[in-house]
């Protein structure tokens, strides 16, 4: 444990200068928050927890209305210059070519460069009051992992996560993500693809297999993405259901991008999705290998398959930075549902995406 201790001693003593110099992004103006969904949620919650309040959130999409969890208003661009003489506009959007979009119009409508922040680096950053609070949980998860490599992989994340530090040199081989070498694939795998995509990720599990499984079923709830789907996996047998994965059988609000961030919202917009539990749709199936890159769903959908994991323990490749609680809080539940299970950590991006967590 002594690494683990080194590595809080670290965060502890260097966060304070993380929280200044997020702070000092809007020392001269009054906040706003430009893009109402999760990364402004993301960036909105921070601010909170530094005791301070945004003056409203804006968006081109949503302007009009209110957002529903926080109940702060949403206007749009044109509205901001009546609205503020001296905004500190956060652009907290997760696509580049959108925050330099978002910047030239901001600047065509008469906002001065200063006057715009690029939040994207703080996204995921975390306070050091939330390590605190959450110290005991991230030390339970780091001693149940179950090789140095894990150990080393989950010390650094949560470097990146506190201190915004690079982790290259503990990134694995983009290609290898969800099929790590502790991953051992037989000819009589039930592979269940939960956040399908476009189906890259049952296309990359075929060729890992040799084209010799017992089956795939693919979740993906965006419409768009059926044709592709079928595209890709061309005449490999499978099965799709346009669903969300969840806890149980329910309808929730979807927030369709198109893209590989589309999520389930707790902010409401968007459409209405169907979601299901793997237990309550799979379970007859007996997988063996489950993969989650949910978009923060990832708990709700785990909740959703305890009698899969008690039962069957089948192999897990779940996606653990779509929120903070997500590093520690799945390691905790999958092991207290199945004791049975090593878990190991990967780390795919020298960024704060791209976090497995596998469990075999």
């Amino acid at each position: 444990m002594d690494k683990f201790y080194c590595i809080v001693d670290e965060i502890q003593e260097q966060a304070g200068m993380i929280k200044e110099r997020f702070l000092d992004e809007i020392k001269e103006g009054k906040p706003v928050i430009f893009g109402s969904g999760e990364c402004g949620h993301r960036i909105y919650n921070l601010l909170r927890c530094c005791n301070k309040n945004i003056l409203c959130f804006c968006d081109n999409g949503m302007a009009g209305t209110v957002d529903k969890s926080t109940g702060i208003k949403i206007v749009c661009p044109e509205e901001l210059k009546d609205l503020v003489s001296n905004p500190a506009i956060l652009v907290c959007v997760g696509s580049e070519d959108a925050r330099q979009s978002i910047c030239q119009q901001l600047l065509s409508l008469g906002f001065e460069n200063t006057q715009i922040h690029m939040m994207n680096e703080y996204f995921y950053w975390q306070t050091g009051e939330y390590l605190a609070s959450n110290i005991e949980k991230y030390k339970k998860t780091y001693q149940l992992l179950d090789d140095e490599f894990s150990r080393t992989v989950y010390l650094e994340k949560m470097k990146k996560i506190f201190l915004l530090s690079g982790i290259s040199e503990i990134v694995s081989p983009n290609r290898e993500e969800y099929f790590d070498e502790k991953i051992i694939l037989t000819d009589d795998e039930m592979f269940i693809d939960c956040g399908g995509f476009d189906g890259d990720t049952s296309v990359r599990f075929i060729g890992q297999c040799g084209g010799n499984y017992r089956g795939i079923v693919i979740f993906e709830p965006e419409r768009c993405k059926k044709e592709i789907i079928e595209k890709n996996m061309g005449n490999q047998p499978y099965e799709l259901y346009q669903t969300g994965v969840w806890s149980k059988n329910t309808k929730l609000c979807f927030d369709a991008r198109g893209t590989s961030s589309s999520h389930i919202s707790e902010q409401g917009g968007g459409c209405m999705i169907e979601t299901v539990a793997l237990d309550e749709t799979v379970y007859d199936r007996k997988p063996t290998y489950i993969k989650m890159d949910i978009e923060g769903a990832e708990q709700e959908a785990l909740k959703g398959c305890k009698r899969i994991i008690q039962d069957y323990k089948p192999k897990l490749a779940i996606c653990i930075y779509h929120k903070p609680d997500d590093l520690f809080e799945i390691p905790i539940m999958i092991k207290e549902m199945n004791p049975a299970y090593k878990l190991y950590v990967r780390q795919y991006a020298d960024a704060w995406y791209d976090t497995v967590l596998y469990a075999i």
